[in-house]
């Protein structure tokens, strides 16, 4: 079973763009209840208008109804907004629309979907859910289910899963910091990337999702580029210095430092065996990672 709910435009760009835990938080403005889904079900995100298209979905996992400050507190960023005061600003404006009796309150009782696994897509990779036979009415104002097969599984799969091995992109890397959020396919790249690496920095072990961010091996140069053999999930610090050649990964994929950092507290990361992914199919390109060690990597 599968299932596909309205969802709002602004949560749903606060997802794409922002970082947060392994569980986000599809609130809903009063409790709903929910018994219908089961956990590792699939809930797709259906953009309200004027986009009308499924931009992304998450696995849901459980649901709970939770306080204001209580959601704030569990999940974070992964509310959809950037403090707790904006979560309870939100709910209040969703509420008040759907009920003439609603009286916005300090600390409302909210309903908490919880899921997983959160995959948003680009813009220009919305789906049309009428495209692949599923019908979704304009009234729906909750969510629907859908019993059998799910026809949009293969799409979406093909977003996550590469469908070759990485090879090297012909090309001057483009290294302007400033264009990197305006890469096509970016946000989805970063997504695959964090989620290949179980959420936590490569070399470090962080898990912090504010401070992880994916690495290109081979620099970016086109979105050929944004293949999740060609990533790395590192920690912001981390991912600055081997960008900037002070760090790189050997062929036994073990962390090589430079000399330049030789009297650093990064030092010690020298020899450190580099966590991998639990896919060997989404695993660091050998060649991608060559190319840094002779491109980018100083070695002296």
């Amino acid at each position: 079973m599968f299932a596909i709910a309205p969802t709002d435009l602004g949560w749903f760009r606060q997802m794409h763009e922002g970082r947060f835990g392994p569980l986000v938080n599809f609130w809903t403005p009063t409790p709903w209840g929910v018994r219908s889904l089961k956990r590792g079900d699939r809930l797709y995100f259906m953009l309200k208008a004027p986009v009308r298209r499924i931009g992304g979905f998450g696995n849901f996992e459980g649901y709970r109804d939770r306080r204001a400050a209580d959601a704030w507190a569990a999940y974070g960023l992964g509310n959809g907004v950037s403090s707790a005061s904006e979560l309870v600003e939100k709910i209040a404006g969703f509420a008040t629309k759907r009920s003439v009796t609603y009286r916005p309150i300090e600390d409302p009782v909210i309903g908490c979907i919880e899921l997983s696994g959160l995959v948003t897509l680009d813009e220009d990779s919305y789906v049309r859910a009428e495209d692949y036979g599923v019908t979704f009415p304009n009234e729906v104002v909750k969510y629907k289910t859908f019993d059998g097969p799910d026809p949009l599984s293969p799409i979406m799969e093909g977003f996550l899963r590469p469908s070759r091995p990485f090879t090297l992109v012909d090309g001057q890397a483009n290294r302007i910091l400033a264009s990197r959020k305006d890469r096509p396919g970016q946000a989805a790249f970063r997504q695959a990337v964090i989620e290949n690496y179980g959420g936590k920095c490569a070399v470090s072990g962080t898990g912090l999702p504010q401070l992880l961010e994916a690495a290109h091996i081979q620099p970016y140069v086109s979105p050929l580029s944004d293949h999740p053999q060609n990533g790395l999930c590192l920690r912001v610090d981390l991912h600055r210095l081997f960008d900037d050649g002070l760090i790189s990964v050997s062929p036994e994929l073990k962390v090589e430092v430079s000399p330049r950092l030789a009297k650093s507290p990064y030092a010690s990361l020298a020899d450190r065996r580099l966590r991998t992914p639990s896919r060997s199919s989404v695993w660091p390109s050998p060649a991608a990672l060559e190319f840094h060690r002779r491109e980018v990597f100083r070695a002296t």
